[in-house]
C-alpha cells in the first residue's frame, strides 16, 4: 500500500455506504483523502468520523451540479495541491420493482445522479489531468453494468449499464494520454441501499420475497469491497481495467458459507426493513 502513501483522493458522494468505506480504506493506506456529500451536516458528522484515521477533507457539493463539480476540483487543488485519484462513486437506487410501475421521474433522477453526475464529474478531472499526463479515475459499477437483465432494481441497474458504456468508450477515447481508467464492480453488498430499499407494487413485492436469503448469502460488508478496490488501485499499472468482485463461484460459495452458518448458529439473515411504494399511475389516463 505504500503507492498511495500521500496520494491525494478524490471520493465523490463519501459520507455513507460504499463512499464512506472507500475512504476509511484510503486512509489507512496512507493517502490524503477529500469526501464529498450534498449536507454540510452530515460532511461534517462524516469528517468527525474519519479524521482520526488520517488526513482527510471534507467538501459540499451536488455532483448533478456543474458549477459545484468544477469548484470541487479548484478547491481540493487549493488546499492540498493536486489530485491524484478521482472516484466517481456517487450514485444511488431510489425504488425496486418492475420497470413498467416506475415513476419515470425516479429514472430521471438517478440518471441525473449516476450518470449526469460521472459525465460532469470527468470532464471537470480531465481538464486537470490530460495535461499533465497521469492520474487515475475511478468509475463504480454496480448491478447492470454487465448488460445482464438487472431486476428488481432494472432502473438502477439501466443507469450503471451508462457508467460501463461510458467507462470504456473514455479509455478507448484516452489511449496513451498517460491517464489510468479502472472500472471497478463492488458486487452486492450490505449498505442501506439495500438493507432499507423502497419497493414499488405488488409485483415488486413478490420478486423481494426472497430478499432476506439473497442478501445474506450474496452481501458482504462495504469495507470488503473497498478494501480489495484499494488493494487493485494500488497495484494496478495498466492503462485501463475493468475489476469485478461478483465470480461466476460466488454464489456457490455464498451457500457453502451460508450452511455451515445454520449447522455452527453462527450466522444470521442482515437486518433490512422494505418500504412499500404504490405502482405509478400516469395523470395523462382516461381510465
Amino acid at each position: 500500500m505504500n503507492k498511495l502513501k500521500d496520494k491525494v483522493v478524490v471520493i465523490t458522494g463519501s459520507t455513507r455506504g460504499f463512499g464512506f468505506a472507500i475512504a476509511r480504506s484510503m486512509l489507512e493506506a496512507g493517502a490524503t483523502v477529500a469526501i464529498t456529500g450534498r449536507s454540510r451536516g452530515v460532511v461534517e458528522s462524516t469528517l468527525t468520523s474519519l479524521q482520526p484515521t488520517g488526513r482527510v477533507s471534507g467538501f459540499v457539493v451536488d455532483v448533478r451540479e456543474e458549477e459545484q463539480v468544477y469548484k470541487l476540483v479548484d478547491d481540493v487543488i487549493a488546499e492540498f495541491g493536486r489530485i491524484d485519484i478521482w472516484i466517481n462513486n456517487a450514485g444511488y437506487s431510489n425504488a425496486a420493482g418492475m420497470m413498467l410501475d416506475m415513476n419515470p421521474r425516479d429514472a430521471l433522477d438517478m440518471f441525473m445522479s449516476n450518470d449526469l453526475g460521472v459525465l460532469q464529474c470527468t470532464q471537470a478531472i480531465m481538464r486537470y489531468m490530460l495535461p499533465r499526463k497521469q492520474g487515475m479515475l475511478v468509475n463504480i459499477y454496480g448491478n447492470g453494468s454487465f448488460l445482464r437483465p438487472a431486476s428488481p432494481t432494472g432502473l438502477y441497474g439501466t443507469t450503471k449499464a451508462w457508467v460501463t458504456s461510458f467507462t470504456r468508450t473514455l479509455a478507448k477515447e484516452l489511449k496513451g494520454s498517460g491517464v489510468q481508467i479502472l472500472g471497478f464492480s463492488p458486487g452486492m453488498m450490505t449498505t442501506d441501499m439495500l438493507t432499507s430499499p423502497i419497493v414499488v407494487g405488488e409485483r415488486g413485492k413478490e420478486m423481494l420475497k426472497n430478499f432476506g436469503f439473497v442478501l445474506r448469502f450474496l452481501g458482504q460488508p462495504a469495507k470488503y469491497a473497498a478494501d480489495k478496490l484499494v488493494k487493485e488501485i494500488a497495484s494496478d499499472n495498466k492503462e485501463f481495467a475493468e475489476v469485478k468482485l461478483f465470480k461466476p463461484w460466488t454464489p456457490l460459495l455464498g451457500l457453502i458459507r451460508v450452511g455451515w452458518e445454520n449447522i455452527t448458529k453462527t450466522g444470521k439473515t442482515p437486518e433490512f426493513e422494505l418500504k412499500y411504494q404504490e405502482v405509478y399511475q400516469p395523470k395523462y389516463l382516461k381510465n
